[in-house]
């Protein structure tokens, strides 16, 4: 009998708790970070390539990920993976894209790219491509492929060049390549290139420049919270965390911007080479943040690059549907 009287007690406690002072039955709301993001998306980092680019060598190829044991096929010709990155923006709703080498696909889609064009080009041939309208942001710039530091003095009159134009820059730090890459694919790289504080008397010297760091300096999470914090201008992107890494690791990194006051500053990326599923794992990575509310998993994915790239107020009514 008291079991009866227990389990009637308990049904009528779970009744009440649903039941506000009115007499309304509530409904249950779910934690705001694990809702899907759905609304449009500005990618910030994709790659465009011609049949002259090496990566030409692995299309058709699978790439095993050590780090996740994931497995990717990549495009089988350039065209294809044009038509495949398109699709994934009509899948996504990815309403831009700041496009590498992006002229090479800008009249297939040119209200969705954004033209990026790198240091190994001459100052006079960026300069031109900027009058020409081919120019947008002054990226990927990668030298550490090279063995260069940021401070190196080749870097200055790209560096100078970005604030002179007022464009942004886009600056690659780490990771550059696969796990080990120094040994076999880029025998120039090295770990200690990733610093983000290397950029500092850049920045003193130049506090116009608009600039964010591809990876958001993975994985020097403590100078990337130092810089962000002494230099307000800075913004980061998080391509290719988001799937080369384990999620555990990217949540982690991604966690301790946010919570260090920069969710404003961090833009969505995806760094797409020939592998187009990487869009998908990407953007799960993020929609995967139960630490992410709503409003900032909106912040990533569209305001903060939409606020980066000055776009008007009358464009992002557009790509929210308002």
């Amino acid at each position: 009998m008291r079991e009866h009287v227990f389990i009637l007690l308990l049904l009528s406690f779970l009744i009440l708790s649903c039941t506000n002072q009115n007499g309304k039955t509530t409904k249950v709301i779910p934690e705001k970070g694990s809702l899907n993001y759905s609304g449009p998306i500005i990618d910030m980092h994709i790659h465009a390539y011609d049949e002259q680019s090496s990566f030409s060598q692995m299309l058709g190829q699978k790439m095993d990920l050590a780090l996740t044991g994931k497995t990717y096929l990549a495009s089988t010709s350039m065209e294809k993976l044009r038509e495949e990155t398109f699709a994934k923006f009509e899948e996504h709703n990815i309403v831009k894209a700041m496009i590498s080498h992006g002229e090479l696909w800008y009249d297939f889609a040119p209200k969705r790219v954004i033209i990026g064009n790198n240091h190994l080009l001459s100052i006079n041939e960026l300069r031109q491509k900027h009058r020409d309208g081919k120019l947008d942001v002054l990226g990927e710039v990668a030298p550490n492929y090279q063995g260069l530091l940021p401070t190196d003095e080749q870097l200055t009159e790209y560096f100078d060049l970005a604030e002179e134009l007022e464009i942004p820059i886009a600056y690659h730090m780490f990771p550059g390549g696969p796990p080990g890459g120094a040994y076999f694919m880029y025998p120039k790289i090295r770990a200690i290139q990733g610093k983000p504080l290397q950029l500092e008397e850049i920045l003193i010297t130049r506090p116009k420049m608009k600039i964010y760091i591809m990876h958001a300096g993975w994985p020097y999470l403590e100078d990337m919270k130092a810089l962000m914090y002494a230099h307000p201008q800075v913004y980061v992107d998080i391509g290719v965390t988001n799937w080369v890494i384990p999620t555990k690791e990217f949540h982690y990194f991604l966690k301790g911007l946010v919570d260090a006051g920069f969710g404003k500053r961090i833009m969505y990326g995806t760094d797409q080479m020939i592998w187009v599923e990487t869009i998908d794992d990407a953007i799960e990575a993020v929609n995967s943040a139960s630490f992410l509310t709503e409003e900032q998993k909106e912040d990533i994915f569209y305001n903060n690059a939409a606020r980066f790239l000055d776009f008007s107020e009358e464009e992002i009514k557009t790509h929210k549907g308002k």
